[in-house]
């Protein structure tokens, strides 16, 4: 598998635009957020709100040496950060010092703290609003892009309220219900009766969302045909794949997902609130597997630089990139043979790297980064709680 990861990161960086670059290295050196750092304050007519599940400061520092290194170019995040604002934010949960997505997602989507395993809702069961509701109230439009099951905590933060993450089939519900205007990710079987998914009350939530003016998408060819105003795509029963085991054909990339968001999106006058989840960048992490978790680190990072490159047409939108938490804890570190050399990160390829150690094989309480570029990016230098995180992306829009 040696260099298969280095390709991939090509492939991927050459996906983001059909008229970018061949070439990783130029096709990097020419992002650049289309306004310098606004003050704090200023409005923005949209925001796109990126985030890493499981993208602590340790994986954000591997792939940085191995892009620079290895590919000869920096990350598009870091990019936006040089030319924005960087900062970091903690994550504890309501009842806990380490946090779990479901916690930390509604802290990202209404400002509140919770419990761990509650969605959208106050340990108590009150629900609190999130900031997808207060968007459609003030006329925007909003969509949420992952890799995870859209039922999933992260997602499922912005777009329901359940007092246990895992009430997936009732989330799924309430998304098929919801004012969000796109909803693109994995979770089929959450949606469809048992002939193809596992709904036991039969019901076919992707035909009521059709009803409701949704088109349905369900591989990449249905997310290229779709030309209607609403969508709905499910790429798969539960999560999508892992980037390196993606069939193009198949399944669509972060990058065409939110390509496609964003073309949709984009046709309402008063603005948009698009949030983008890399989610199996996190599940890479809990069973410490450094190649998946990179590879899905750049396929995050390419759409990353898919929205930098829109910013250049629309200096109203507000670029935000963050993470739910860190997990794992990984990092490069010496081992009983010395302190690795360059000529060692080839081994992020496979699967006996043995110079990146763990912490754990689950969560940590360290502090996550945050970067930020566009009107109002200035809400986010420092450091910040996660519940600050919503607060800022609040009134960088001027809700």
């Amino acid at each position: 598998m040696k260099r298969q990861l280095c390709v991939l990161f090509l492939i991927l960086s050459i996906a983001c635009l059909a008229c970018a670059p061949s070439r990783l290295g130029e096709y990097r050196a020419d992002l650049e957020p289309a306004a310098p750092v606004s003050p704090v304050g200023t409005s923005a007519g949209s925001v796109i709100l990126f985030i890493g599940d499981g993208m602590g400061p340790q994986i954000v520092s591997i792939a940085k040496i191995y892009s620079e290194r290895s590919l000869g170019a920096d990350l598009n995040m870091v990019n936006l950060a040089n030319t924005g604002t960087a900062g970091y934010q903690t994550t504890h949960a309501a009842n806990r010092l380490v946090t779990d997505s479901a916690a930390s997602g509604t802290a990202l989507a209404t400002g509140e703290k919770t419990n761990n395993g509650v969605v959208g809702m106050s340990p108590g069961g009150r629900e609190f609003q999130n900031i997808f509701e207060l968007a459609v109230r003030h006329g925007k439009a909003v969509g949420v892009v992952s890799t995870t099951a859209v039922t999933h905590a992260t997602p499922a933060c912005f777009l329901a309220h359940a007092p246990s993450r895992d009430m997936q089939y009732e989330i799924a519900e309430q998304i098929a219900e919801s004012e969000a205007t796109v909803i693109l990710g994995g979770g089929y079987k959450y949606f469809l009766p048992p002939e193809r998914g596992r709904r036991r009350d039969g019901r076919d939530l992707t035909a009521e969302a059709r009803q409701r003016g949704f088109d349905i998408a369900f591989d990449s060819k249905d997310l290229r045909r779709s030309s209607g105003d609403k969508l709905l795509g499910l790429f798969a029963a539960d999560h999508m794949p892992y980037e390196q085991a993606r069939r193009e054909d198949e399944v669509p990339s972060l990058v065409d997902m939110i390509g496609k968001a964003l073309e949709i999106l984009a046709a309402d006058p008063d603005g948009f609130l698009l949030v983008v989840e890399g989610g199996r960048i996190d599940h890479a992490e809990h069973g410490n597997d450094i190649s998946d978790a990179i590879g899905d680190f750049f396929a995050f990072d390419a759409a990353i630089g898919h929205a930098m490159e829109y910013q250049k047409q629309d200096s109203t939108l507000t670029i935000v990139v963050t993470a739910d938490h860190d997990t794992g804890g990984p990092a490069i570190t010496a081992t009983e043979s010395g302190y690795p050399s360059y000529e060692d990160l080839e081994a992020l390829a496979g699967q006996d790297c043995k110079f990146v150690g763990w912490v754990s094989g689950d969560h940590t309480g360290t502090m996550v980064p945050v970067f930020a570029s566009g009107p109002g990016a200035g809400e986010f230098s420092g450091v910040r709680d996660n519940t600050e995180i919503h607060d800022g992306v609040v009134t960088a829009l001027g809700l």
